[in-house]
């Protein structure tokens, strides 16, 4: 193989120390760029109009290369001042003629080139190509959290619909619906009473078994409540304490404020009303001047003067003395509440239930592991004296229990029984619902703005993809033309740039 088509390879990082030390340029060039740079800006000021120049210029550093090319471009838009001898009379030709005079003296571009295509290659692609990959990134990202925000704002949605479906309302107005569900009250409790019924076999079988083991008891009170309610029904907790009905039932009046408006404040607000208390600066001073204390020693007898004993007839027409007992009581405050709806005998009621459903699951228990069933079996009451319970009627019992366990505490009947008791709860209600639409309204925001953030990043990927490009066709212009200028010092031996452009 000959010599000259021998090919020179040059590693892209090592293109400017190698056209040093070939001694192509000196260490000194950059010291000679400012005079360059500064000549190009000069000249740049009065340009012709002429699209070939307009793209050389645009968004790009101006090197060697491209001066040449504006040189030939002004040979043609200053073609007229050519004179008989080559010369041009033109001032801008002047100008770009001696850049690149500036430029070729000791191959001052060839340094420039190299160090321009070796910044391109090491920094501005990679560069350019990790912001656009980071701006697909956080595309991405954004669509994902957009997604997900949306999804959790639906699901608050959901659950709010779900809590107003549990409670029973539709949720538009909460503390006007709670305030009317409330009405509804009495009927949930009446048909619990009448549920109550059903589980008469099993309190029976309870009470029958306590009275076997506690012989020596003869006024057995266990499941009290439970037992009352089904034989008298939900009465009021009146006519459960003294044995018979009131003749007027004076219910505590319920305030309810409906203003939606009022729902959103916070609960830990302390109100301290309207009037403003003033502790004053000054030393506290008391003053009795204003007391009148009456002349206490003109009295004859302070004790006979204070007790009158007159038994006359106009004194004892006020007197009205009334039967023995309770009879034609009224009943007040909380004696004029049922049974269910005061909280005390409510929670003596599902304490009651609670308790009949453990005996029943200690019965059902020992009767499967027991070897002889029969020696468990107890009577039901006097109209089941013979008969025993089997572990089906216990399953029976068992289920008819926790029917009526799971209908006193369903989350419907809990909340309106808690309003019932205290109407700022319907405020802690209706805010913590609320919550939920604001968690909601949250998510929304922030899918918004993710959404936004994905748009925005999305309009900068577009502006970044053709600089990255235009950068990738002006470094391998480049790259060409350090190959062919590198090419002719070496008697057009081929020349190759390794680690460039290619490479990326």
């Amino acid at each position: 193989m000959q010599e000259q088509n021998i090919p020179i390879d040059i590693q892209t990082s090592k293109l400017l120390d190698w056209v040093i030390n070939r001694r192509h340029c000196n260490k000194t060039w950059l010291q000679q760029i400012p005079a360059v740079r500064e000549k190009i800006n000069s000249s740049i000021q009065d340009m012709p109009e002429h699209k070939g120049i307009t793209k050389l210029l645009s968004g790009t550093y101006i090197n060697y290369f491209h001066c040449t090319q504006i040189v030939e471009i002004l040979k043609e838009t200053e073609a007229d001042t050519k004179s008989i001898f080559g010369r041009y009379g033109s001032q801008r030709m002047k100008d770009w003629q001696e850049v690149l005079r500036l430029y070729e003296k000791e191959n001052v571009y060839l340094a420039e080139a190299s160090q321009i295509l070796m910044r391109n290659v090491a920094y501005e692609i990679p560069g350019l190509k990790k912001s656009i990959s980071k701006c697909e990134q956080v595309q991405h990202e954004c669509e994902k959290k957009e997604a997900d925000y949306a999804k959790n704002a639906q699901d608050f949605r959901d659950k709010y619909k779900t809590l107003c479906h549990q409670i029973g309302i539709e949720g538009n107005n909460i503390k006007k619906e709670l305030a009317e569900q409330l009405n509804t009250l009495p009927q949930l409790y009446k048909d619990i009473a009448k549920q109550t019924k059903t589980i008469k076999d099993a309190s029976a079988f309870y009470r029958s078994f306590i009275g076997q083991m506690i012989s020596t008891n003869t006024d057995l009170n266990c499941l009290p409540v439970l037992q009352y309610i089904i034989e008298n029904g939900n009465t009021t907790v009146y006519e459960w304490r003294y044995g018979e009905p009131p003749l007027r039932i004076e219910e505590p009046p319920l305030l309810i404020d409906t203003d939606e408006a009022q729902a959103t404040e916070s609960d830990d607000a302390i109100d301290f009303g309207d009037a403003a208390v003033d502790f004053g600066t000054g030393d506290v001073e008391l003053e009795t001047g204003d007391i009148d204390w009456g002349q206490i020693d003109m009295l004859p007898d302070a004790h006979e003067a204070a007790i009158d004993f007159s038994t006359t007839e106009d004194a004892l027409a006020g007197i009205v003395i009334q039967e023995a007992g309770v009879e034609g009581g009224v009943a007040k405050d909380n004696e004029a509440l049922t049974l269910l709806d005061y909280h005390k005998t409510r929670s003596m009621f599902i304490d009651d239930i609670m308790e009949l459903e453990a005996f029943l699951r200690q019965r059902h228990h020992e009767m499967q592991n027991a070897s002889n069933q029969s020696q468990m079996g107890f009577s039901l009451s006097n109209s089941h004296s013979n008969a025993e319970i089997s572990t089906q009627q216990l399953d029976s019992m068992i289920s008819l229990v926790l029917n009526l366990a799971e209908a006193i505490n369903r989350p419907k009947l809990k909340n309106l029984a808690l309003i019932r008791e205290s109407p700022r709860y319907v405020d802690r209600v209706a805010n913590s619902l609320q919550q939920n639409l604001r968690l909601a309204d949250k998510m929304q925001s922030h899918s918004k703005a993710s959404a936004e953030k994905r748009r925005t990043t999305a309009a900068e990927q577009a502006r970044q993809q053709p600089l990255l490009k235009r950068l990738i066709e002006r470094t391998k212009e480049l790259q060409g033309e350090i190959e062919k200028n590198i090419s002719k010092k070496y008697n057009n031996r081929p020349v190759h740039i390794t680690g460039g452009v290619a490479a990326l």
